[in-house]
């Protein structure tokens, strides 16, 4: 607080956006306090060995190893020999992108993703504190605004999937949506950013991009004062630029039937009581009932009890506000981001968090699904679309305290709210502070620890889990092979991908049964097998394929290639 009191001084007697600078700060200082410096540096990965973080580092791993494809977001040896791209394996594209170029100069390993929950965090930070400055010129109450959108619970939840981290880019068509429809004299209509905002959230992740295009509409269709062509000009460059950015991102590899849906529609869903559905996150709030599993994570929204209370004072100073009919104060928020489309658009989108399975807590107050909604199940994850409600909730809250009260009893009000939020979530922000600082957050057990599979993986193209965890239970994690076949530059017929040709996957399972029954073992190729799959490729195949445990891990390989292996390499005895 004092240093945002400090900052307000020096404002005063500058152009320069200090609030924007404050919640920039804030955001990034948040999000160290959080993790510690460690995974912020770009040569760790032992912490990027588990959940989804997995397919999000080696996906640009083999996309930055590879030579360019067409399309050009395609990466082949990850997923091999189906393949994938940097888009489906949610790798953050744009990112990977912007560093493919500098491959070769990139240290060995490299990740981002660290970096890149930095720049989410950053950019949430000042791009809240922008919005606020909307209603209020106070650097302090941009400030604290800002504070409240940083400690937003769904955000720091989506830490874990990286690109989805990005609801900056929410905040971004937000603050577009909330521009001053009248253009100054000689002023053009900004449709270089509304391209750039549609380019940016198609390589970055389909989700966040299908929740930006609605806000982008309405504020098209709403738009009085710029002329219709400039309008129109402006959404058709960002629809064009989100769709560029899809095919970028490789999304549109995908072919067969059944790529694109998937199942998922109603158990990813938003139960009704989400908003206030703790889920253990609260030092106050009690605990609900869910009617399913999927809504504890796709579905959860729990605000916080500080913003809760600033939401319900902001309501009841509307109520007063329309009960003595005083509109003398209305703010550029409520008045232009808040407008009647604007807030329907949201809700339309939070209806369909929902899902065609309503429920409330543990009831299922309707299933509409039905054929209907199968085109639906592309987005599977429905619960995710009440993000931009809960967003311009959140921004109407703030700038109808920071409007309708005095500012020193808004920014007390405020500073109110950030407290109690902070110590609502102060519990589950010291566990996350606790798990990222301990040795366990770094550690993971890697079967293939041996120094000698430096000496024999380097002599094939290929490693191949027998079978891989799509065609049944892996003989090995495909985490630790993923590793060591990216380490060597290998392919490795595993991984985890958004959507998948279903056909295709299919296909290629059948097929490699057959050829592990037939003992058709390629020479290229290493293959990682169970006990008891070594045990029937030996006496299927004869001579003809050596298996052995390296590791107490069981491999086989044609006698062929295994009598290239160097000296220093022999089995387990």
């Amino acid at each position: 607080m004092l240093t945002t009191l400090a900052i307000a001084r020096i404002s005063r007697s500058s152009r320069v956006p200090w609030g924007v600078v404050a919640g920039a700060i804030i955001g990034g200082a948040f999000l160290v306090w959080l993790t510690g410096p460690r995974p912020l540096d770009p040569t760790n990965i032992n912490w990027v060995m588990t959940g989804d973080w997995v397919p999000h580092h080696f996906g640009w791993a083999y996309f930055r190893a590879e030579p360019w494809h067409w399309p050009p977001g395609t990466v082949r040896g990850y997923y091999a020999p189906l393949g994938t791209s940097i888009g489906l394996t949610d790798s953050v594209p744009i990112a990977a992108y912007l560093l493919k170029p500098l491959a070769a100069w990139l240290p060995q390993p490299f990740q981002y993703l660290g970096l890149w929950l930095l720049l989410c965090y950053v950019l949430q930070g000042a791009l809240a504190a922008r919005l606020v400055s909307r209603s209020s010129p106070s650097v302090v109450v941009q400030a604290l605004g800002a504070t409240l959108f940083v400690l937003l619970p769904t955000l720091l939840a989506r830490v874990g999937h990286a690109a989805l981290c990005a609801h900056w880019l929410i905040l971004w068509a937000m603050l577009l949506a909330s521009r001053s429809p009248a253009l100054p004299p000689g002023r053009r209509f900004p449709v270089a950013q509304w391209a750039a905002l549609g380019l940016v959230s198609g390589m970055t992740q389909p989700y966040l991009a299908a929740m930006v295009l609605p806000v982008l509409l309405v504020a098209t269709i709403t738009g009085a004062g710029v002329p219709v062509a400039a309008r129109s000009a402006a959404m058709a460059s960002a629809v064009v630029a989100t769709l560029t950015g899809f095919w970028l991102s490789g999304l549109f590899v995908l072919q067969g039937a059944g790529s694109l849906a998937s199942g998922g529609l109603g158990y990813y869903s938003m139960n009704l009581l989400a908003p206030i559905s703790p889920f253990g996150w609260s030092a106050v709030m009690p605990e609900l009932p869910i009617a399913g599993d999927g809504q504890a994570y796709e579905g959860f929204h729990y605000l916080g009890l500080g913003i809760l209370l600033l939401i319900a004072t902001g309501a009841l100073l509307a109520w007063r506000a329309r009960r003595d009919r005083d509109t003398t104060r209305d703010a550029p928020i409520p008045a232009r981001l808040c407008a009647p489309a604007m807030v329907g658009i949201c809700l339309l989108m939070a209806a369909f968090a929902v899902s065609p399975t309503i429920t409330f807590g543990r009831w299922v107050l309707a299933d509409l699904n039905g054929s209907w909604s199968a085109p639906l199940a592309t987005f599977r994850s429905s619960g995710r679309f009440f993000w931009p409600l809960a967003y311009l909730t959140l921004a109407w809250a703030v700038a109808t305290v920071a409007t309708r009260l005095s500012r020193p009893v808004a920014i007390a009000a405020m500073s109110v709210a950030v407290v109690v939020q902070a110590a609502d979530l102060h519990a589950i922000h010291e566990d996350r502070r606790r798990t990222t600082r301990g040795t366990g957050f770094y550690a993971w057990t890697n079967p293939f620890a041996s120094s000698r599979w430096a000496a024999i993986v380097p002599g094939y193209a290929h490693l191949t889990l027998v079978p891989p965890p799509h065609c049944g239970a892996a003989p090995q994690p495909y985490e630790a092979a993923m590793r060591l076949a990216s380490q060597h530059g290998l392919t490795l017929n595993a991984g985890v991908i958004a959507r998948g040709d279903v056909g295709a996957q299919r296909r290629y399972c059948a097929d490699l049964d057959a050829r592990i029954d037939d003992a058709r073992l390629e020479a290229d190729t290493l293959y990682v097998v169970s006990a008891a799959g070594a045990a029937a490729l030996t006496s299927v195949a004869g001579e003809r394929v050596v298996c052995g445990q390296v590791d107490a891990v069981w491999v086989c390989t044609t006698a062929q290639a295994h009598a290239r292996w160097p000296a220093a390499a022999p089995f387990d005895p």
